[in-house]
């Protein structure tokens, strides 16, 4: 006799936990768990007790996106057998990355596309908007969503794909009951951190202002997506090594407090909870199966300043010779202008790198007094034009030191830098 369970998620860390279906099939999402993403910025905290070896017995995982704390490239050894779960959309970086890799038993799904997994009913969606809060031409090209439906039980893993009013609405009409919504409420990104032509008060300030933005973007699509639970998901993460002290204005916070200030200005009866890795939620019957603890913010300080001196492995490298990275710089500038031809847009900003005392131009922007100056490692500039590492890495992780003039986000432009190198 078949018993029936309950559809559970089991919380590991940031983006990654393992839905567990009715009878017993087990979906692994964004397994990050090694420690030094981003180059080597990025940190759990609390720091993990789960290893690789504790996730391998699942029968399907879920990669969302090719971001590092997604999909750790460095880490990612599963057998080769397991399906992999991925959005049929392109440009598809990430099935490049998993084929070149060995990885072939693809499961690929459209947008807005149904299969049978199983015990499951999954449908995947790309990006919902181009950007939810700047204005962008090209927008994300990377994210997705996966919705998971079992024996009348459905849950939406947005991760990093915010959705917007209009997407809430149209989720809504297409899975009437939504059980669970597992939500991003970070900005994970160099804004405020790494712009320098903010103080650092003005850099605390903005960042304020940024998880407030968050906060309040739930509390007005929560209603309208109607789930009886949200779980603040995604981008949870200190930065380590020299970069430490920028942990006090990244645009992150706890999901304790984003869980507070749900609870406290939500206009909708949805039941906000926090999970600790390894805790379960039971989805059908709305129900935490350990207690919850919440984070000591200031164990999470000391933590953090046991990591300020961590290497980043290209604080290992040599200097380059300075003659031959200009050379590169200005071959890289040009493959560039003509990479961004196929967006068929004009670049808004003037970008220069700070090449020892001097401002080297590397974009011609179309706006003569908007300017966007670049500072990084020469070290980690060298990996960048080689394809060793990656410009919106750099950023992400906090590599890069910016100043802009006017202080206006030119988000196009920060998507196309990731195809600078050589």
């Amino acid at each position: 006799m078949l018993i029936i369970k309950n559809m559970k998620f089991r919380f590991i860390a940031n983006a990654g936990g393992i839905f567990t279906g009715s009878k017993g099939t087990k979906i692994l999402c964004d397994p990050w768990i090694v420690d030094g993403v981003f180059e080597d910025a990025w940190y759990h905290y609390p720091p993990l007790k789960t290893k690789l070896s504790d996730i391998q017995d699942v029968d399907g995982i879920y990669v969302s996106h090719i971001h590092p704390d997604h999909y750790d490239e460095r880490n990612f050894d599963f057998p080769k057998d397991i399906p992999l779960i991925i959005l049929n959309e392109g440009p598809n970086f990430l099935k490049k990355n998993l084929i070149n890799k060995g990885y072939n038993n693809l499961i690929e799904i459209k947008d807005n596309e149904t299969i049978d997994f199983k015990e499951f009913k999954l449908t995947l969606y790309k990006p919902f908007t181009k950007h939810i809060f700047e204005e962008s031409l090209i927008g994300n090209l990377i994210d997705s969503a996966l919705v998971l439906e079992n024996e009348g039980v459905t849950a939406i893993n947005f991760n990093d794909n915010q959705p917007d009013a209009n997407a809430c609405s149209f989720l809504k009409n297409r899975f009437k009951n939504i059980d669970l919504a597992m939500l991003n409420y970070n900005a994970a990104g160099p804004y405020p951190s790494c712009f320098d032509n903010l103080t650092t008060e003005e850099k605390i300030t903005e960042n304020q202002k940024i998880l407030k933005r968050n906060f309040d973007h739930l509390c007005d699509i929560i209603p309208i997506l109607q789930p009886k639970s949200v779980l603040p998901f995604a981008g949870a993460y200190i930065v380590g090594g020299k970069n430490y002290y920028k942990n006090e204005y990244l645009g992150t916070t706890t999901w304790d407090e984003c869980a507070e200030y749900l609870n406290k200005n939500l206009n909708f009866n949805s039941k906000v909870f926090c999970l600790r890795e390894n805790q379960t939620f039971d989805i059908k019957n709305q129900k935490q199966l350990e207690k919850y603890e919440k984070l000591d913010v200031n164990e999470m300080k000391k933590y953090i300043q046991s990591l300020k001196d961590k290497k980043y492995e290209y604080e290992n490298d040599q200097m380059p010779d300075i003659s031959e990275l200009k050379d590169n710089i200005n071959l890289a500038s040009t493959r560039f202008i003509n990479r961004v031809k196929r967006f068929n847009i004009e670049l808004k900003s003037n970008v220069y790198l700070k090449i020892k005392n001097e401002d080297v131009q590397i974009v011609k922007g179309k706006d003569a007094d908007r300017h966007l100056y670049c500072d990084l490692d020469l070290r980690l500039l060298n990996r960048i034009l080689h394809k060793k590492s990656h410009w919106n890495n750099a950023e992400i992780g906090t590599h890069i030191n910016f100043k802009r003039i006017p202080n206006k986000m030119d988000s196009d432009l920060h998507t196309c830098m990731s195809f600078f190198h050589l």
